[in-house]
């Protein structure tokens, strides 16, 4: 009897080392929060990444979740001169085609299974009407669906930590709605609102209500990055700003963040910029501003290729897997378990 006591109470008693040490997307402080009260580092065009001038980002989706991005936006497209096959190409595939978007899911399932402590959004812009059956097939053939969480409308969101446990870890938001098949295929402006996207100058950002128009819902997405119109006075292709970027990712999107969560009294959800791993020489930068917004401490580190200096959301603690930490913990707390039981035994 004496034996099980000690036993039951070991089990209890590592069962709340192994639940104070998990970390939810890099931070312990994160798992209590619920999933509507976090701010998460978002990338704008994510899958446009590489060196064209269409490019919004300098580097890929792997990338970008190792370095600590949580939210991604896609585009999704049946490029003319495949019809039957979804791509990932913002309004034309001939400006520029990211290849079929089972690829990249498929990037994100494996690191999701890689990475069981961290939750991910996706925010789907569906312009060109893709069919809802081809979401199907993507998610399907890519193993991303399984992550999939499903969200009542008007319901309270869960915390971090209750997503992870369940399992459902991936959010997907779409616009315009899909046709209600797929369940965790959520329309995005029954859960979300945005700021304007549409943004030419450093003095542009607005903190209204763009998109739906004039409703609040409980997230927002702050829309902060620049368009450059490639032909003067003609907005029919507008070019990302790379050059500008050091700038827009530091004081000017902290200030555009503040004076939003002043507006509508709560932090932004999903903090939308182009170029990621570009801040100013200081340290300030897309993740440093969203550490600040989640209250969490931000430690600098390098982020992309490993020659800019940024940040991510591990706290500079792991840098490909961000629960190996509470992994190898876990592992020497058993070890340590299974001694007192051993003990126990030996001595009653």
């Amino acid at each position: 009897m004496k034996v099980t006591s000690i036993v039951a109470f070991s089990i209890t008693l590592l069962a709340s080392i192994v639940d104070s040490q998990k970390a939810c997307n890099g931070y312990a402080e994160l798992c209590d929060k619920l999933y509507s009260e976090i701010a998460y580092v978002t990338t704008h065009n994510s899958y446009a990444a590489g060196k064209q001038p269409a490019a919004n980002q300098n580097f890929n989706v792997s990338v970008q979740l190792k370095d600590g991005v949580r939210g991604l936006m896609l585009d999704s497209v049946f490029p003319d001169d495949n019809p039957k096959e979804m791509h990932l190409c913002h309004g034309n595939c001939r400006l520029l085609d990211a290849g079929p978007a089972v690829n990249t899911l498929t990037t994100i399932a494996d690191w999701l299974n890689e990475n069981p402590n961290e939750v991910v959004t996706i925010i789907w812009e569906n312009t060109a009407n893709v069919p809802t059956s081809a979401f199907n097939d993507v998610y399907t053939q890519s193993g991303l669906g399984k992550f999939g969480h499903v969200q009542e409308v008007g319901k309270g969101w869960p915390s971090l930590s209750k997503m992870i446990d369940s399992g459902k870890r991936l959010v997907n938001f779409i616009n315009p709605p899909s046709d209600g098949s797929i369940p965790m295929l959520m329309s995005e402006f029954e859960y979300v609102f945005e700021t304007p996207f549409e943004n030419e100058n450093q003095n542009g950002f607005k903190c209204t209500v763009d998109r739906p128009k004039g409703k609040e819902q409980p997230l927002y997405v702050l829309n902060h990055f620049l368009y450059n119109n490639l032909i003067p006075m003609d907005n029919q292709i507008q070019l990302p700003q790379p050059g500008l970027a050091n700038i827009t990712n530091s004081a000017s999107l902290a200030d555009h963040a503040k004076q939003c969560q002043q507006t509508f009294n709560k932090i932004p959800n999903f903090i939308a910029v182009d170029f990621y791993d570009k801040g100013s020489n200081d340290g300030q930068n897309v993740f440093s501003i969203v550490a600040e917004l989640n209250n969490v401490k931000y430690t600098q580190t390098q982020i992309g290729d490993g020659t800019t200096n940024g940040g991510n959301t591990d706290n500079g603690k792991v840098k490909k897997n961000a629960a190996q930490p509470s992994v190898l913990r876990n592992f020497n707390a058993l070890i340590g378990l299974a001694s007192v039981s051993t003990w126990a035994m030996f001595v009653l």
